[in-house]
């Protein structure tokens, strides 16, 4: 909460801190000149002294230079050791949040070696539900083994919390978890410790892309199950290749459900190769609601 609270002008804190449930909020988006928006209960909103509201003309708005205002503040206005995130669209702060950034690319020779003139910012909360994922850990865990398990989610549907959540209960039973926090917003490691509870059995590689993460962590860390966050279409390979070794994998990818998610060539061929043996299929708001599959695509 004071993170969030740090980054922000002081004008935006008072409605958000005296009016709103910290819990509810998933997003925070900044655009010069615009309305503020915030994202509450899965839904959106403007931001305006009274709270939340419908009205843009209540809103406050953004000023010229706001969204380079919270990228410095994220970085503690040292630019250059971010660098690298910023390039990757994003910066990440202590306690999980990861701000989302939009600005000018400075090319050189065809690559993106900076970002400049910011004019954006999305600054994304992370939040820990207990024992969400207490229904799904029983069907994960069958027979004493972890069987391969994506989930399925829209944007700001709770993937990233559910998959924390069952990496905790996972890792709590006993098995040995490899957890792949590219963005740092699952553990949100600091100082080499996480600060989101991911369980006591739960090795963390922060920052380092998938392939990386899969490659090392077959060959040195012995996991039980490999558990990573959104899953692109080239990163099955690497799932195929860790369950040849004995290895579960545990992910996630963006789709609005199981369908939209067959859409996607890549993963349907991985459907119909049985890569995975249970869907997990999250809704959004206002419903919120969970169903499981298992390989043969019927609902449990």
């Amino acid at each position: 909460m004071e993170e969030l609270y740090r980054l922000i002008p002081d004008k935006y804190v008072a409605p958000i801190r005296s009016r709103l449930f910290y819990e509810r909020i998933s997003e925070v988006r900044i655009i010069n000149g615009a309305p503020v928006r915030i994202c509450y209960d899965g839904a959106y909103y403007f931001l305006c002294k009274s709270g939340i509201t419908k009205d843009k003309s209540c809103a406050f708005v953004a000023e010229k230079n706001e969204a380079e205002s919270v990228v410095m503040r994220a970085c503690e206005h040292s630019l250059y050791t971010v660098t690298d995130t910023i390039k990757r669209g994003f910066v990440s702060v202590a306690g999980g949040l990861r701000i989302g950034v939009c600005g000018s690319g400075v090319m050189d020779g065809g690559e993106l070696t900076a970002v400049k003139d910011f004019s954006s910012v999305n600054i994304r909360l992370p939040h820990e539900v207990t024992d969400c994922a207490a229904g799904l850990f029983a069907k994960v865990i069958s027979g004493g083994s972890i069987k391969n398990t994506l989930i399925i989610s829209p944007p700001a549907a709770g993937k990233t919390t559910m998959l924390r959540d069952l990496c905790r209960l996972v890792s709590n039973h006993g098995y040995c978890v490899l957890l792949c926090d590219e963005k740092y917003e699952i553990a949100a490691v600091s100082g080499g410790q996480p600060t989101l509870d991911v369980g006591c059995c739960t090795d963390v590689i922060s920052g380092v892309d998938k392939r990386r993460v899969f490659e090392t962590g077959v060959a040195h860390m012995r996991p039980d199950v490999i558990m990573a966050d959104e899953l692109m279409g080239n990163d099955l390979n690497m799932i195929v290749r860790a369950s040849t070794c004995g290895i579960a994998v545990v992910a996630t990818v963006h789709a609005y459900d199981y369908d939209d998610m067959l859409k996607k060539p890549y993963f349907k061929q991985a459907v119909e190769n049985k890569v995975f043996t249970v869907f997990v299929t999250l809704s959004g708001a206002p419903r919120r609601t969970v169903t499981v599959r298992e390989g043969d695509g019927h609902e449990r």
